[in-house]
């Protein structure tokens, strides 16, 4: 019988980037600067195109889950910086839909 898999990993330097999870963004710009800090890391670090993302929780004004571009490194064209933080806040949370987890989600998104 066949088997087959899918997974993927951010770079290690988002981690590194991020510090500690529980850091508040509470406004819009500090999300936004989060999400081009990404985006221009990841061109900088050579591990992506020029995107990034970001899912919050909006009520505790932090981040549930970081994406960046890795549709290259992954070998994957679904792998946009958007798609990885919904997947990873997905996976977080535990439900494939976010508003079923009882959070108001914000996804920003930037491609500086």
């Amino acid at each position: 019988m066949i088997s087959f898999e899918f997974s993927f990993q951010l770079p290690e330097w988002v981690g590194e980037l991020l510090g500690t999870h529980d850091r508040p963004y509470p406004t819009l710009d500090e999300r936004m600067r989060l999400a081009i800090r990404l985006a221009s890391e990841n061109v900088s670090r050579h591990t992506g195109g020029p995107f990034g993302a970001a899912v919050f929780d909006l009520q505790r004004g932090t981040l549930i889950a970081p994406g960046v571009n890795i549709v290259v490194r992954a070998n994957s064209s679904v792998l946009h910086a958007e798609i990885v933080a919904l997947a990873l806040a997905q996976q977080m949370l535990g439900h494939y839909d976010l508003s079923a987890t009882g959070r108001e989600c914000e996804l920003v998104t930037s491609t500086e």
